[in-house]
């Protein structure tokens, strides 16, 4: 059931209309990281109307970072005050910017809304102009980082079961901190030709961190290792650093660009995700502290539909690394939008985001 609100626009004329529709994506395979199992993931589609030009956005929001469905949706359906009077024909950066401080104000806990009620605007501005929202943030279609396809199961049998699917992918990455681990790894690297990553979501100990890293990068080829430790743990990342030259890459540690700095020296890189940060400008500046501090880029997801994993695409050009899976791991999806065909992802020169719904909202 969707909420509706509208809004006039800043002419007076036609209205702007919001509508907040709840839709639940089904996992193909329940996914497993160290804290957690997901089924079902609830997410809320951001539906924006201006001038009989409809834009999408979507927000997928984690309990991790406090979010919820219930806080995406209160966004979402509150954001008619914030846009209504924003030229949609002449959406720039500007606009946005000025947009996203007042969305952090009003809906400071609730990033996957935020981030939805971000996409939306920027599909209508490209619709209306003719352009592909890349062009618009002055960025290039390609070419783009593959992206991994994440084996998250809670024992390697599953993930036997799934070699067939598996092998389709040159980069494979291992949720491990729990479960045989090992028995995953092994499997993975004897049973296809994937350059393998990891990721622990903060499962490892210190003591851990060390001898997994040094073992698993021997036995397995890991390219590299994400979350090994507990996010806050400063002083356990410098230990590791000292301990081992692997690439470690840190997530549940940067939510936004502020993050960025502390782990200057201590790690190789930070992967961004549009719903812990809130909205592509917010990841994209997330990006450009990075590099400023000489840090690798890595570009995330949560379950997502291909509507949002579009969104994220966009921003791929800026990324080292790329996670965008979140699509993949679905069994209805309900857009259409990137593809990445082994791996490899090919944005659409359609205007606007290039995602669609499959059937009417």
């Amino acid at each position: 059931m969707g909420l509706r609100q509208t809004h006039p626009d800043s002419s007076g004329g036609s209205a702007l209309r919001i509508d907040c529709i709840d839709a639940r994506l089904t996992l193909s395979v329940p996914f497993a990281i160290s804290r957690s199992t997901t089924e079902v993931r609830q997410i809320c589609i951001a539906r924006i109307e201006h001038e009989r030009v409809t834009g999408y956005g979507e927000a997928s929001p984690s309990a991790f970072y406090g979010d919820s469905p219930e806080k995406a949706r209160q966004a979402i359906s509150g954001a008619g005050d914030t846009l209504g009077d924003y030229p949609f024909d002449v959406w720039s950066s500007s606009e946005i910017e000025s947009i996203a401080r007042q969305m952090s104000l009003r809906f400071p806990e609730s990033p996957s809304g935020r981030a939805a009620v971000e996409m939306a605007p920027w599909d209508i501005a490209g619709k209306i102009r003719g352009l592909p929202v890349f062009k618009l943030l002055e960025l290039s279609a390609g070419p783009l980082p593959k992206t991994s396809f994440t084996v998250g199961v809670t024992n390697a049998g599953v993930a036997r079961g799934m070699l067939d699917s598996l092998r389709r992918f040159p980069i494979l990455k291992a949720k491990v901190g729990f479960g045989d681990e090992e028995a995953l790894l092994k499997l993975l690297c004897e049973e296809t030709d994937a350059a393998l990553r990891v990721d622990a979501n903060e499962g490892w100990s210190l003591d851990e961190a060390v001898e997994k890293i040094s073992a698993y990068r021997d036995r397995f080829s890991i390219e590299l290792f994400e979350q090994p430790l507990p996010r806050q743990d400063i002083e356990g990342y410098r230990k590791l650093r000292q301990a081992t030259d692997a690439i470690i890459i840190v997530d549940e540690s940067i939510v936004n660009e502020e993050d960025v700095a502390p782990w200057q020296g201590l790690v190789d890189g930070v992967n961004i995700k549009l719903m812990k940060c809130g909205g592509l400008l917010h990841a994209a500046r997330i990006a450009s502290a990075a590099r400023a501090f000489g840090m690798k880029v890595m570009l995330g997801c949560m379950v997502e539909s291909s509507l949002a994993i579009t969104a994220a695409a966009h921003l791929a050009s800026l990324a080292d690394y790329c996670d965008l899976d979140g699509n993949l791991l679905i069994s209805n999806d309900p857009f259409t939008g990137v593809k990445a065909r082994e791996g490899v992802l090919e944005l659409s020169e359609s205007p606007g985001l290039g995602a669609a719904p499959v059937s009417a909202l």
